[in-house]
Order: structure tokens, then C-alpha cells, then sequence
């Protein structure tokens, strides 16, 4: 993951650039990001979208594999509120020719994530939502017990708790036969 979205535009595009190259050579698959995606250091900037005519330049002269892109979604947001710009995810899943990544996704309402999918979101990132339920469960394990030292106590229901909520999330997501119009993609390969 290249994330070089708080520079200026050609900035991120010779650093990401760069880092593709370098990573290519070595035959990494390369995550880049276009159009910062809010909440970052603190900083919600619901209004910022990705352009689709940017993005194909980016992609084109910088290599990458995959574009996280921001259309609506904000980074550890903790309450599932965001409204994702679908048009723009279809816009940008035609012009496009890698797949279309969601950063900041543990805001986005399930409904919302599928409506995403199938406006052409391959990838989506969730990691605040699963840290909060990891760090729910052991509130409320220690809370119930607060003389509880041993983690091991403590840490394994609060594990147990992400896995039943990460299977969750991903029968949420689907799968390329469920989710319609979706088809699963590969990294390119490299020669």
C-alpha cells in the first residue's frame, strides 16, 4: 500500500511511481490511494471525492494494481453513518482498468457496502469497526470481572468475538456469486 495522498498530485504520482517499480521488481502487487480519504489524523473531510479522469492519468503513469479511492468513506470512523457516492464508484469502475478499493469502510452500513460492490468496489478495507469489537469484548469481560489478570481470559472471547464478526461482514460482502455483476480479480501477473 502506497499512500502518498496528502501530497500534491504529481508529488504522490512520481513517489507512488517509484514505490510501483521498486515493488513490481520484486513482484508485489501495488495499493495506491487518489483523493485523500477522510480521517486521517483526526480529519473528516466528508466532501473530497476522486476524480475519474485524474485516476486513469494516476493509474496510467504511476503502474499500480489497485486505487483506493475516496467516494464518501471516511478512516476510523466509529459509527456506520457514511453515504457512499455509488455514481462516482460506477464512474470510476468503467474508467478504471485495476480494481477499486474502499478505504475507511467501518463507517459504511452493510447496505451501503453491497450497494457498493455492486457499483464496482472490489476490495474493502475494515479495520476500526473489528478493532472496536475486539476492544468491546474485553471492556466487558474485565467489567464483569474486575479482579481478572489472566489475558488469556480475557483476550480469547474478545478474539472469538472478531472472527463471529468478520464472518459476518463477509457473507455482508458476498462472493462473485452472490454479489451480482462481480467477478473476482487476480494481481496481474508479472513478466
Amino acid at each position: 500500500m502506497v499512500d502518498a495522498s496528502a501530497l500534491p498530485y504529481e508529488e504522490n504520482v512520481a513517489t507512488t511511481a517509484d514505490l510501483a517499480a521498486w515493488c513490481h521488481e520484486r513482484d508485489a502487487y501495488v495499493e495506491a490511494e487518489l483523493g485523500e480519504v477522510g480521517g486521517k489524523d483526526g480529519v473528516h473531510a466528508p466532501g473530497v471525492r476522486t476524480d475519474p479522469d485524474e485516476a486513469l492519468a494516476f493509474v496510467r503513469a504511476t503502474g499500480v494494481d489497485a486505487l483506493a479511492v475516496a467516494v464518501g468513506s471516511s478512516h476510523a470512523m466509529h459509527e456506520r453513518t457514511a453515504v457512499l457516492d455509488k455514481d462516482l464508484i460506477t464512474a470510476l469502475h468503467t474508467t478504471l482498468p485495476v480494481p477499486l478499493v474502499l478505504h475507511g469502510s467501518s463507517g459504511v452500513p452493510d447496505d451501503e457496502l453491497r450497494r457498493a460492490i455492486a457499483a464496482g468496489m472490489t476490495k474493502i478495507n475494515i479495520s476500526t469497526h473489528l478493532v472496536s469489537v475486539f476492544t468491546h469484548s474485553i471492556r466487558r469481560t474485565l467489567g464483569a470481572d474486575p479482579s481478572l489478570v489472566d489475558s488469556r481470559k480475557y483476550v480469547k472471547p474478545a478474539r472469538e468475538a472478531v472472527t463471529e464478526e468478520a464472518a459476518r461482514l463477509l457473507d455482508v460482502l458476498g462472493t462473485p456469486a452472490t454479489v451480482p455483476g462481480q467477478y473476482a480479480t487476480q494481481a496481474p501477473a508479472r513478466g
